[in-house]
């Protein structure tokens, strides 16, 4: 860790210790001073520097040996769990959890879940005049991030929302898409439903929500799809929230590799 990044960090620590801002900047620049001499251990001191810094450099010493170790172990294990590998549902796997859908209803939560990458509260949210049919387009108007955005809808999908649409979505129930015995669904109401599907097939695997979400993204990915256009299409506020998804791609490649 470099001088001025240690420092920040000391200065945090002390104002969470309740320091005041006067004894901060004493403490401060003699911990400046102790990284100084450190660096150059010739460097010459005052007599009254010398005796503050020898005097108040036991506080920085205890901070470098105690509280910043500390801070470099829970960084490290924080860094350990954003890499860990993401075992995300394999193409064969959704075709079984489509196949075990007892009704429509049920294929259009797996599908706006999956294929359109949505959160929970985005499908519960979806009305039927969000669904562009002649253009194949979602409008998905409330987001986690509070912001629109548009999702196109391939072929499949489109073919199962406007099945139920048509055929099994109960009439003059509201106008959001999802319905269920007493009404619109909410996100745990999805939730369920996902759940009971799940139930239905011999996976082992523990799916969720959002690991659909990671396999779509995963599997865009690995037809070519520009990181960009995944990001547009799960909605992500910024592209690093979307580039972890390379990792878990580069992961399937090798892991591919090692098998054959």
């Amino acid at each position: 860790m470099k001088n001025q990044e240690r420092l920040h960090h000391y200065k945090k620590y002390l104002e969470l210790k309740g320091y005041q801002k006067s004894s901060i900047r004493g403490l401060l620049k003699r911990a400046e001073l102790y990284e100084a001499k450190t660096d150059n251990p010739s460097l010459s001191l005052k007599p009254s520097t010398l005796q503050l810094y020898y005097y108040q450099k036991k506080t920085y010493l205890h901070y470098l040996s105690e509280v910043e170790k500390e801070v470099h172990y829970l960084q490290e294990e924080h860094h350990k769990k954003e890499v860990l590998p993401i075992d995300i549902v394999s193409i064969a796997e959704i075709e079984e959890l489509l196949k075990s859908c007892k009704d429509v209803r049920d294929k259009v939560v797996l599908v706006c879940l999956y294929s359109l990458g949505l959160r929970l509260s985005e499908v519960s949210n979806i009305e039927l005049e969000d669904i562009d049919r002649e253009n194949k387009l979602l409008l998905v108007k409330k987001s986690k991030t509070k912001r629109q955005r548009q999702v196109l809808i391939n072929k499949r999908s489109l073919e199962i929302i406007t099945e139920y649409i048509e055929t099994e979505r109960p009439i003059n129930t509201g106008n959001k898409l999802v319905q269920g015995i007493q009404g619109n669904l909410t996100p745990d109401g999805i939730y369920q439903v996902l759940k009971r599907i799940i139930q239905r097939t011999r996976i082992k695997k523990r799916i969720y929500p959002h690991l659909l979400r990671h396999s779509i993204a995963s599997h865009l990915l690995q037809r070519g799809m520009e990181l960009e256009q995944i990001s547009k299409l799960l909605g992500h506020s910024s592209l690093e929230s979307t580039q972890r998804y390379t990792h878990i791609e580069v992961r399937s490649r090798n892991l591919a590799i090692r098998s054959k």
